[in-house]
């Protein structure tokens, strides 16, 4: 999983990847795949909204943001696209003036 982060996703060693989840085996397995590859983990509050989520990205220069779809009553990926123009296909790159460290946003799990 460590090389997939920075051959699939392009990090590099000091880059920040942050995780905006619950607790999770995914959150676990992202904890030492960062560690391994020598990314910066950075836990974003799962409680955190639009807002709030975005001044954080800001402030840590997030490049990478990992998370479930949803989780009981939150809606991540729409407090998400309330701050971020999310590119059509998974594949491209996420360009905003706004967060210009962000490039990618990874989904895992199903929606519930």
């Amino acid at each position: 999983m460590a090389q997939s982060l920075i051959t699939n996703l392009g990090l590099e060693k000091g880059d920040r990847i942050g995780i905006y989840s619950p607790n999770s085996a995914e959150w676990t397995l992202l904890q030492f795949a960062a560690a391994r590859a020598g990314l910066i983990l950075v836990n974003v509050n799962p409680a955190f909204r639009g807002d709030e989520l975005g001044y954080c990205l800001k402030k840590v220069g997030v490049k990478t943001l990992v998370m479930p779809p949803t989780f009981k009553k939150s809606n991540y990926i729409n407090n998400v696209k309330e701050i971020i123009d999310l590119p059509k296909s998974a594949h491209d790159l996420i360009d905003s003036k706004e967060f210009p460290e962000l490039k990618h946003v990874v989904l895992f799990g199903a929606e519930e």
